[in-house]
């Protein structure tokens, strides 16, 4: 129902906006008009203004180089935001990429690489919710298991105590609701393959199980878990054997970005294979290298004035390390230079550039 009321709503905003892309085709300065939404990044209204123009409008030939032109900023500012979105939700900011999303679809309601994107970041933002969910039903768990012992103690020691005797079953009827959602974890990650989780949801709800129909679906689930456990390692020693092949000679940085993709993806999956461990030891040390080795490279660009093409580099190694404090200084400092040199380019001349510190 929720995702039939976006649908209508976006529907609803695109047919809003073709009504008004109508109307300013029919201005009499739908030039000035366009390029007044160019100014205020409405792409996709402007785009759609001039779809309505025809070949006998008096200033035809004009508007149509513009749609080029206009065509090409969209694009840029597609590829802009894609590129910000994908940033934000690589760093967990999901709140500030949900924003980048709509705010970028906005301006560009028709983009179907938009729409997709920020489809695949919904999925990608509810897995994680789950996550979260999840760790911190394992963590409840855990404490609610440690309380059982002391609260049917404090029951057995004054039978006649009401309020003990209340507290014991409440603390046993919650026992059993968390012995059922575990249960359901562990089904999830085991769907999921996610081995880790399954078995961790499992251990607890073994620990808390009250009823021999409980104990009957752990033991289902553990048969399962085995045969999936069994599946993984023979899928794992494939997997490291290739990506350590490909690492040992890793030319590029963005080869680099692949291979840390798949070996993080590996490690969250089973994080105590000791052959996955030292797979991510090995990354490490050509994350380091690759780091030491760009920082100086962009640092030798930012010094010959060619701020972009150090800020493009950083920018690379960024995905390799986004948590990099010293990096991440030389990112903002170069952003905010540019910055300066496009709002001052009649300047250019006359600034001076703020050195890098090594």
């Amino acid at each position: 129902m929720k995702k039939l009321l976006i649908l209508i709503s976006l529907i609803g905003m695109q047919f809003g906006l073709s009504n008004c892309a109508y109307i300013y085709s029919k201005s009499d300065n739908v030039a000035a008009r366009v390029e007044q939404l160019v100014k205020e990044e409405k792409y996709g209204l402007a785009l759609d203004t001039l779809d309505f123009i025809r070949p006998d409008h008096f200033n035809y030939v004009f508007l149509m180089s513009e749609k080029k032109r206009i065509q090409a900023l969209a694009h840029q500012f597609e590829q802009q935001a894609l590129r910000q979105a994908r940033t934000q939700a690589d760093n967990k900011q999901w709140a500030k990429a949900m924003k980048t999303y709509d705010s970028a679809l906005e301006k560009l309601p028709k983009s179907k690489r938009l729409q997709q994107a920020r489809k695949k970041f919904i999925t990608k933002r509810d897995k994680y919710l789950k996550q979260l969910r999840n760790k911190l039903l394992v963590s409840n768990a855990k404490t609610l298991s440690k309380k059982t012992a002391t609260t049917k103690e404090i029951a057995q020691v004054n039978p006649d105590d009401r309020k003990a005797k209340k507290l014991l079953r409440s603390h046993i009827r919650e026992i059993a609701l968390t012995a059922e959602k575990l249960i359901i974890c562990a089904e999830d990650g085991i769907k999921n393959k996610d081995v880790q989780l399954a078995e961790e949801c499992l251990t607890i709800a073994e620990n808390l199980a009250v009823t021999k129909t409980t104990h009957k679906r752990i033991r289902a689930l553990h048969s399962k878990l085995k045969k999936l456990r069994k599946k993984k390692i023979k899928l794992h020693k494939k997997s490291i054997k290739v990506i350590h092949k490909q690492l040992a000679h890793v030319k590029t940085n963005a080869q680099l970005v692949q291979y840390r993709k798949e070996i993080l993806a590996l490690y969250q999956q089973d994080k105590s294979n000791k052959k996955i461990i030292q797979l991510k030891k090995e990354l490490d040390l050509h994350i380091y290298d690759a780091l030491k080795k760009g920082i100086k490279q962009g640092q030798e660009l930012y010094s010959q004035g060619r701020i972009q093409a150090a800020l493009n580099l950083w920018s690379e190694l960024h995905q390799l390390a986004p948590g990099n404090q010293k990096l991440n200084d030389y990112i903002h400092r170069a952003k905010k230079v540019l910055k300066k040199l496009q709002s001052l380019s009649h300047h250019t001349s006359n600034i001076n550039l703020p050195e890098t510190t090594n």
